[in-house]
């Protein structure tokens, strides 16, 4: 970076790494920061799974009935042998989903991340 000024060379570095400091402090800032996890609620990385387990249960739930009334009962169904296989509770579940849409962030993390996932199954089945 080439500064145009009567000053001298010293300045000039002063002004130089005066900027620098400035634009990371700037990049810094704009970084994206998480609220911390409690520990009684699921953490992300397991939300993601259960989430998407749960979308695949609603759509072969919806193929599956085509839009019959069952459709929900099926629906929950699936969802409790979701809980199961991902060893919590229903208010577990409901504790955690509440506090991620309190904390918009996170929850935006966590459906960027299932996108992610979904698109990469659709990848791997569409080969």
């Amino acid at each position: 970076m080439i500064f145009l000024s009567n000053n001298t060379g010293s300045q000039s570095l002063h002004y130089a790494k005066g900027f620098m400091l400035f634009a990371l402090l700037l990049v810094a800032g704009c970084k994206q920061r998480f609220p911390s996890v409690p520990s009684d609620i699921i953490p992300v990385d397991k939300m993601e799974s259960i989430l998407v387990d749960m979308h695949i249960s609603d759509a072969v739930a919806e193929v599956k009935t085509m839009g019959d009334i069952n459709e929900k009962k099926l629906t929950q169904q699936y969802y409790l042998q979701i809980y199961r296989n991902h060893g919590i509770s229903k208010n577990d579940f409901l504790k955690s989903y509440t506090f991620y849409e309190n904390n918009p962030v996170l929850l935006n993390k966590i459906y960027d991340d299932i996108l992610g996932e979904m698109s990469k199954r659709e990848a791997r089945i569409n080969k």
